[in-house]
């Protein structure tokens, strides 16, 4: 009887795509409260696609903007005992 080798699997986990829209789901809302999530968001976007200078240019290309203009607006504080 000739009994085939069985290949071994490496667990399944998650693909880099998946990282990153688990990482947008997560931070984007919460970014819209805390412009600094912003800054998260791109850390970890470049901890999962291990290429600091990609990274580094979409974070530029695509989040800096957003991040300034937040940072530039005038937030109100609210006074949770108001």
């Amino acid at each position: 009887m000739n009994q085939r080798s069985r290949k071994r699997r490496e667990p399944q986990f998650y693909t880099t795509s998946e990282l990153n829209q688990l990482i947008d789901s997560i931070m984007h809302p919460l970014a819209k409260n805390n412009p600094y999530i912003m800054i998260l968001d791109g850390l970890l976007h470049g901890i999962v696609e291990r290429n600091p200078s990609a990274s580094t240019v979409k974070f530029i290309k695509y989040n800096l903007p957003k991040l300034l203009e937040q940072l530039a607006t005038p937030q109100v504080k609210q006074n949770p005992r108001d």
